[in-house]
């Protein structure tokens, strides 16, 4: 059996299921080079169908997560939003749109006030689309698929099916915690696995961190939907004092009784609530008073959930399980025995997620994700073919097939490699085969990363990966936390401040890593154990291979453009390096 899984939305991604195993998942943006896009993910899903060698009328069923969410009016799909809405558009979209809205109660028209920013094609295909429903005219106009084969299923729950078969460790019975922005007839969710079963605890629509942190992320001057991390990033530098005031006031709002998210006093909108409340404070201290108040609500939450339950495995999905800082405190507190969170928490897993939860109704054997190595490659013959049209021999020195302490010997004497290698990774984070990797013990590597190629913001931390045999002499890791994907932060070792300071966090040394067993990425293991024998470090500084503001790289141009772009010192693109001399 065939099925395809779409995501409209921010960052549309496509997935295919071959006989209940993920075998291609494509996020748009790597195909349209525009960061956040919300489109119909069309090249996505000609690249999983390509892969896996199917045509359009081998496909059983398409399967989206919007049972109960209403796309005759998609506001973000018609406006591109995420990707064309600069910082003003959208604290213009405060005062124009929900202020009136939300605080005046009068009827306003988003698509009169922002009529500038809609796509006229996409306008078109919804005036010739049945009821209104633009995504079901995009799979039949593509894809010659009837609506008999479309399957809607529920958003929120595609979320958790995700980041259950997405477990290779997958305890029964396990708790599952679902927290996000907005998932239709809920966004916050307490549900036990047993048994092959799910059962929900609780579900609620008024789970308001993820909005929370969003609106707060805008007040402070960065892009909301996007830039979350950075304030995430910020809040470490808060003081005690700085901190205090704001604190006290988002804990005057929402609070934990029970599985029960409540409030105290819920504001009749977030954004202009907060804007007036936290006026006389500081920037860091709003950025602390929330990631703290953050992790207040969650481990409170989890706590209450496992002493009722008594099931101490805990799996934690939505867009919240993003916040790798909360992920760190969850895992500390007594009651909690193991923690796994899944490669992307956000709505791109729920392309995959969706046809887990299909095919786990239907009774169907399922595969959990072995690796998240489900996007595109290049063999020899097409990159060496790429090499000679781009005459590269010329312009650089090109190795064939180099000795992988060659490679190693670069990083050790502190230049910047690319690796375009192998698959590419789902997700927002790239795990070796679309990196930026350097020596992370190099004097001001972080400062040379930043004015050669990423341009990041001064308090933001860079991430190691680290060989899985090495991760204890690294990372505060009493309880054996499983961490492949760099979703969950971790306390270092006085050993990981002498190795892998550019690799930590600049004010609190804490890390956000992926640790690797060889089985993950033989090749990519190879590399960090060779440098691991040169240097006594076994690890590297591993950041996503793009620009600052763009998408992970996707193709072999992408993988040049940004090489010549930059100031990198060397690539290696498959079996050959390209190095600047």
């Amino acid at each position: 059996m065939i099925t395809l899984g779409l995501m409209v939305s921010v960052n549309s991604t496509a997935a295919l299921m071959v006989d209940g195993e993920i075998v291609a998942c494509g996020c748009e943006d790597r195909f349209t080079r525009q960061k956040s896009v919300s489109a119909y993910p069309k090249n996505s899903i000609d690249f999983c169908l390509k892969y896996a060698g199917a045509s359009t009328d081998q496909i059983d069923y398409v399967m989206l997560p919007y049972k109960d969410i209403d796309f005759t009016n998609p506001v973000q799909w018609i406006t591109n939003y995420d990707a064309t809405y600069s910082m003003e558009d959208k604290i213009r979209e405060q005062h124009e749109y929900y202020k009136p809205l939300l605080i005046e109660k009068r009827d306003v028209d988003y698509l009169e006030i922002f009529k500038e920013k809609i796509i006229p094609e996409r306008m078109e295909i919804i005036k010739r689309s049945r009821n209104g429903d633009f995504l079901d005219t995009c799979i039949e106009e593509h894809l010659g698929i009837g609506r008999n084969k479309v399957m809607r299923l529920d958003h929120h729950a595609s979320h958790k099916y995700y980041a259950l078969y997405s477990n290779c460790a997958l305890k029964d019975p396990s708790l599952i915690f679902c927290m996000e922005g907005y998932g239709g007839e809920s966004n916050g969710s307490v549900t036990v696995y047993r048994n092959r079963k799910m059962s929900v605890l609780y579900k609620t629509p008024y789970c308001w961190i993820a909005r929370l942190y969003r609106y707060i992320t805008l007040l402070l001057g960065m892009k909301s939907n996007e830039h979350e991390y950075k304030v995430m990033g910020l809040a470490p530098y808060s003081s005690g004092y700085t901190l205090k005031k704001p604190l006290e006031i988002f804990r005057e709002t929402a609070y934990v009784d029970g599985l029960e998210i409540k409030f105290k006093h819920k504001p009749k909108d977030i954004y202009f609530y907060f804007k007036e409340k936290l006026e006389p404070y500081r920037f860091d201290g709003i950025a602390g008073a929330l990631q703290r108040y953050t992790e207040e609500i969650i481990c409170e939450w989890v706590r209450n959930a496992i002493i009722q339950t008594g099931v101490k495995d805990v799996v934690f999905t939505g867009g919240v399980a993003q916040n790798i800082k909360a992920m760190m405190e969850l895992k500390e507190i007594p009651e909690l025995d193991s923690l796994w969170v899944g490669a992307t928490s956000s709505d791109e897993s729920t392309a995959m997620g969706v046809l887990f939860q299909g095919a786990h109704e239907r009774g169907i054997y399922l595969k959990t994700l072995k690796d998240v190595y489900l996007g595109s490659e290049y063999d020899e013959e097409t990159i060496q073919k790429f090499i000679t049209s781009k005459r590269l021999n010329e312009k650089y020195k090109v190795v064939e097939n180099p000795e992988i302490y060659d490679i190693a010997r670069r990083l050790e004497s502190g230049e910047v490699m690319a690796r375009f290698c192998g698959r590419a990774e789902f997700g927002a984070r790239a795990l070796g085969n679309r990196s930026i990797l350097a020596n992370p013990a190099y004097p001001n590597i972080v400062r040379i990363i930043n004015e050669k190629i990423k341009n990041r913001d001064f308090w933001m931390p860079f991430a190691p990966v680290i060989l899985h045999e090495r991760h204890k002499d690294y990372l505060v890791n009493g309880k054996d936390i499983e961490s492949p994907y760099m979703t969950i932060g971790f306390e270092s070792t006085e050993l990981a401040r002498k190795h892998l300071p550019g690799a930590l966090h600049p004010y609190d040394y804490t890390a956000r890593p992926q640790i690797l067993r060889e089985t993950d990425n033989p090749s990519y293991y190879s590399l960090i154990k060779a440098f691991e024998k040169l240097t006594g470090i076994g690890g590297l500084l591993n950041t996503s291979f793009n620009l600052h503001g763009e998408p992970i790289v996707h193709s072999l141009q992408d993988a040049l453009y940004v090489f010549e772009k930059s100031s990198l010192d060397f690539l290696q693109l498959g079996n050959n390096l390209i190095i600047k001399e």
